[in-house]
């Protein structure tokens, strides 16, 4: 009976750790230490999401071999932040955290014979679901902060690492940058270098500093990077080239894309490594 009591938190940790594709309850407690530094209502949602996503888990029919790795609480768990971070706080605000916990749930669950990696797809189609919708359960969106603190490009370097986890944050990428570091030192170097590069490439395509210096341009080839920590170096340079194209192009349209570009990118290097290996062999 213990046991399960035991093993709980440890479960919920690696959920956390998982949004950084990581499998440690180590990574996870970094995770939510850069969360509760940021936005400590944004933590409490990522908590709530990862345990009721491995909750979930344990039903009748779910597949439980990841449940130990924290693989059925990371999407669950963004599904959480971004109802938290996207709608005002209201009781029905609450009801959609946990609707979007279970769509998510369902979607893992449905897509689990995907021939790639699902990566964060399921929390993607779930939010952008529920965004459609939002209007018709009667959810507002949240207020824009009144105080922005000044940033600048230099902070968007470490801002690009924290929002993986959907926040603005020093502290938070410094969670994120040791978490990394501590998988890998080599793919925390590499993460760096996938920040400064969807900074390069905002700059050069002459996107507002804001976003750049809010690493909005970066989080997307930060995730190729830790998607792809086997990769050679050209085909992470293209995925995370490509994500960062899309997610600006997704930005200058008005469109949440969330981390659409880089399962979209990841996807296409991962089937291209398929099908040429295949076609040598």
């Amino acid at each position: 009976m213990l046991k399960p009591l035991v093993l709980a938190p440890q479960i919920v940790l690696r959920g956390l750790a998982q949004i950084l594709l990581l499998r440690t309850a180590t990574a996870g407690a970094l995770v939510l230490c850069g969360l509760l530094l940021a936005s400590p209502a944004l933590a409490g949602a990522a908590v709530l999401g990862s345990a009721l996503g491995s909750l979930l888990a344990l039903f009748p029919g779910q597949p439980r071999q990841d449940l130990g790795l924290g693989l059925h609480g990371y999407n669950t768990a963004l599904a959480a932040m971004a109802a938290q971070a996207v709608f005002e706080p209201s009781l029905a605000a609450l009801v959609l955290i946990v609707g979007m916990v279970a769509l998510t749930a369902f979607i893992l669950r449905a897509w689990r014979p995907w021939p790639v990696p699902l990566y964060t797809a399921p929390f993607v189609l779930g939010v952008w679901a529920v965004t459609a919708a939002a209007p018709l359960l009667g959810l507002e969106p949240a207020a824009a902060s009144a105080s922005v603190p000044a940033v600048t490009l230099t902070d968007g370097l470490m801002h690009g690492l924290a929002q993986v986890l959907l926040v603005q944050s020093l502290p938070a990428g410094l969670c994120v940058l040791c978490a990394v570091a501590l998988e890998s030192p080599r793919l925390a170097v590499r993460a760096l270098a996938a920040s400064a590069l969807g900074l390069a490439i905002g700059l050069l395509l002459d996107r507002p500093q804001g976003a750049l210096a809010a690493g909005l341009a970066g989080f997307n080839a930060v995730l190729c990077v830790l998607a792809l920590p086997r990769g050679t170096v050209r085909q992470v340079l293209v995925a995370a080239s490509a994500a960062t194209l899309l997610s600006l192009a997704a930005q200058g349209l008005g469109i949440p894309a969330f981390s659409a570009p880089f399962i979209l990118s990841t996807w296409a290097v991962l089937m291209h490594a398929r099908r040429t290996g295949m076609a040598r062999n």
